[in-house]
């Protein structure tokens, strides 16, 4: 992964980061475009995975139960999102290997394991200021490199249980949109300022 790469990976944490940092107590409970997660369960989804990135990253064994992240929000659910994102960066950026060993599909480019970080990033950064109200952007490099990504999760056997069919038959707006339509939301429906 060269550092441009984790730059814009840092660069869309940084957006997440700002929008936790203003979370209230009663946001966690907000649905999401993401249909099955309030804002905890997909903060806890983001933080967890994360955590089991920067792991592996890391060459350590990452905290895992049936398959899926162990963390569960604390108190400080910023706090712990800032932790886990700083750990994933730092462990991308001393990392010198082009593969990393992950636990749902073993040895994998770190090229692959960065797009696909990005894409599922940049469209849960997206849900998460949708449900808060907040408009987000992201640089069109950052929005190049999340389609990417999301077309190799597409790919993958497990993207049925983690995206929904696109249902706009409207041409998307921005290359954005059309990255959360590809991804199964419909940003009409989730209005910002």
């Amino acid at each position: 992964m060269t550092a441009t790469q984790i730059d814009l990976l840092e660069s869309v944490l940084r957006t997440t980061r700002r929008l936790a940092d203003r979370l209230e107590p009663r946001d966690l409970e907000r649905p999401t475009p993401c249909d099955e997660l309030d804002v905890r369960r997909l903060l806890e989804h983001l933080i967890g995975w994360q955590q089991i990135m920067g792991a592996c990253a890391a060459g350590l064994e990452p905290a895992l139960a049936d398959g899926s992240p162990t963390y569960v929000a604390s108190a400080d659910i910023a706090g712990d999102l800032r932790a886990a994102s700083t750990a994933l960066v730092n462990s991308l950026r001393q990392r010198n290997d082009d593969t990393i060993v992950l636990p749902y599909r073993g040895s994998t480019s770190v090229d692959v394991m960065h797009a696909e970080q990005l894409a599922e990033h940049v469209i849960h950064t997206w849900d998460l200021g949708a449900a808060l109200g907040v408009p987000v952007s992201f640089d069109e490099e950052v929005v190049t490199a999340a389609h990417e990504g999301l077309s190799l999760m597409l790919g993958e056997s497990f993207a049925e249980m983690g995206f929904r069919t696109p249902v706009s038959a409207q041409p998307a707006p921005t290359e954005l949109a059309r990255l959360l339509v590809r991804s199964g939301r419909s940003p009409a429906d989730w209005p910002t300022p």
